[in-house]
């Protein structure tokens, strides 16, 4: 059984790695920081 939150890191997950060869790891650090930064603010 699988669950809402399993279901969307799975699908985060397989989101990076298909950028990770155009957008450094660090890059995609940030825009998550941005991110989160708007979820709280």
């Amino acid at each position: 059984m699988s669950s809402p939150m399993k279901d969307f890191l799975d699908q985060f997950f397989e989101l990076c790695k298909k950028y990770q060869e155009e957008i450094k790891p660090e890059i995609m650090a940030e825009i998550l920081r941005d991110y989160a930064d708007r979820l709280e603010g």
